[in-house]
């Protein structure tokens, strides 16, 4: 009875997501057992799919972050609001009939099939963490690596993720199941010689109704955020912003040099294109391809920026990858002095200082090549999304591309995906207001100013033009230094 009520429940919350969250983020909760699981913050294992026609499977776990987490807890900053109010019925049929005939045999057969789902949910609640808030907080956190969720986990190449929004039931509520079935068969046999017949006639019928009441707090959809751990305990969300991270902590003179290049060819798509096709090749290592006639003549265009973006980048200290390696190994090879200096050195001891400056090097190898990798990936991302923008959307978006503008952008984003419905400062001029609604507008987002509230809503549910313009604000801001 209870892998019926379960399987009742899977199809009801895989129902609702489909209806009121098409292709958005929201995962199905498959299992009520789940349902306590999935607080703020809980932590859900991603099961990779091993085939190509195979879906990615989510597991709760009895985790939080807070469970994983080395040190202090993180307290999540969450909102809540009024979701829908769902009631549907759901109604699938099926029949079908086989007949057969011949000089002495006659079989006919029908079937029919009705399957009805009613989901009487109420109010739905919706409850969301602030990301912005928790990427702020979770920055420098280490994950304890003993811990056995992480150690089994890492060992079946399972993923993490956190729970970030969830969408879970405020009364007592029901799901019905009725199925009906029933089918009809008639048979004639007979033998000519003896004229002898025998005719039968049958009807079937089967009626099942289950009802499963759920109480409040059923939790009957949520999504996360993708969480990737180094091994040395360090994790990183997977947001927009912190996947420009790596651009956000350059010299301001780095930032300024690849900004004003980016935006000399910010309006021609076909040089977008190839510089993303030739990051993609130096990050792997392959030969470039030959380059078409039309863009042979813009190939000062693309050495110049891919030059610029091949030059060690300065940190905001203004020291590169291998000056802080040279500077480490340094100090390491003064104490060495030092202590022969005094004395106090011993044939064992330098070459522990000669073993411990060569793994030093290596550990700065390392990671510079992994910084390297994190700055061409955060590249590639943003100029693929720039790529994707509509003209109308380039040439309005280039127009913000001062340290000034950017950094207010930025903030806009921010604002309208913690769902705060104030105006923010730089809006409050009709000018200003004017040429943000006419960028946003070109990438499907429609923004509306009434008093002192401000609101958006997209005109396209088709396409991907809201989440492009997104990345390419935040991963234009971050070049801007905002």
């Amino acid at each position: 009875m209870f892998g019926i009520l379960q399987g009742m429940f899977d199809r009801a919350t895989k129902k609702v997501v489909k209806q009121i969250d098409p292709k958005g983020s929201l995962i199905a909760n498959s299992s009520l057992n789940d349902s306590r699981k999935l607080l703020p913050l809980a932590v859900v294992l991603k099961v990779q799919k091993g085939w190509f026609w195979q879906q990615t499977k989510y597991r709760p776990t009895q985790f939080t972050l807070n469970h994983l987490l080395d040190g202090e807890e993180i307290k999540p900053v969450c909102e809540e609001d009024e979701f829908v109010k769902y009631k549907g019925t759901h109604k699938s049929t099926r029949s079908g009939s086989v007949e057969l005939g011949g000089a002495a045999v006659s079989l006919n057969m029908n079937g029919q099939g009705m399957s009805q789902l009613h989901l009487s949910l109420g109010k739905l609640q919706k409850e969301y963490v602030d990301i912005p808030t928790l990427v702020n907080d979770s920055k420098g956190r280490k994950l304890d690596l003993t811990h056995s969720l992480i150690q089994q986990s890492q060992k079946r190449n399972i993923g993490f993720t956190i729970l970030t929004e969830r969408i879970f039931t405020t009364c007592d509520c029901s799901i019905s199941s009725k199925e009906l079935e029933k089918g009809s068969f008639h048979a004639m046999f007979g033998t000519g010689c003896v004229e002898m017949y025998m005719e039968d006639t049958g009807k079937l019928q089967y009626d099942s109704e289950t009802v499963l009441q759920i109480p409040p707090n059923t939790v009957m959809a949520y999504s996360v955020i993708e969480m990737t751990i180094d091994s040395d305990g360090y994790f990183a969300l997977a947001d927009v912003q912190t996947s420009f991270c790596a651009l956000a902590n350059l010299s301001a003179e780095t930032h300024s040099s690849i900004l004003l290049q980016l935006r000399k060819i910010l309006l021609d798509r076909s040089v977008l294109s190839a510089l993303v096709e030739r990051i993609v090749m130096l990050s792997s290592d392959d030969t470039p391809c030959f380059l078409t006639n039309e863009l042979s003549e813009k190939q000062s265009q693309i050495e110049t920026f891919l030059d610029l973006l091949m030059r060690e980048p300065l940190d905001k200290n203004g020291l590169s990858t291998s000056d802080e390696c040279q500077i480490s190994t340094a100090n390491q090879s003064d104490l060495s002095l030092a202590s022969e200096f005094n004395g106090s050195s011993h044939k064992p001891e330098e070459k522990n200082g000669c073993h411990n400056a060569v793994s030093n090097q290596n550990a700065c190898s390392t990671k510079a090549s992994k910084q390297s990798m994190e700055f061409m990936n955060a590249m590639q991302m943003l100029i693929s999304a720039l790529e994707e923008m509509t003209d109308a959307g380039l040439n309005l978006l280039e127009q913000f591309c001062t340290s000034e503008g950017l950094r207010s952008l930025q903030d806009l984003v921010i604002h309208l995906t913690s769902n705060t419905d104030t105006i923010p400062v730089f809006l409050q001029s009709d000018d200003e207001f004017h040429r943000v609604e006419a960028l946003f507008k070109s990438c499907n987002v429609l923004l509306k100013k009434e008093k002192d509230t401000l609101t958006s809503e997209m005109t396209c549910s088709e396409g991907f033009l809201p989440v492009v313009l997104c990345i390419a604000i935040h991963g234009l801001a971050s070049l801007s230094g905002a």
